[in-house]
């Protein structure tokens, strides 16, 4: 293999790497609405931190979570990401 082509493959891959980013977003029809996925992904995440609440309040670990809202919206996003 030539030393040209060896850069033309990556080169090629670069070139239509940004292309990607043209695709439509995911969205999910509700009642005729469009809501985009990562909407449902933060409800997703805001109910599972109920759970979590109930249990923190109940073990008592409140101090170990304060200041309460930074921990609970940090809970809530991991818990998205992880949906």
């Amino acid at each position: 293999m030539n030393h040209i082509a060896t850069i033309a493959r990556p080169a090629r891959l670069l070139l239509v790497l940004p292309l990607s980013g043209c695709s439509l977003s995911p969205a999910i029809p509700v009642l005729g609405a469009a809501f985009p996925g990562w909407f449902f992904c933060l409800l997703g995440g805001a109910f599972l931190l109920i759970p979590c609440h109930i249990l923190i309040t109940r073990k008592g670990w409140q101090p170990r979570f304060s200041p309460l809202v930074f921990s609970y919206v940090a809970l809530m996003f991991l818990f998205a990401t992880l949906l």
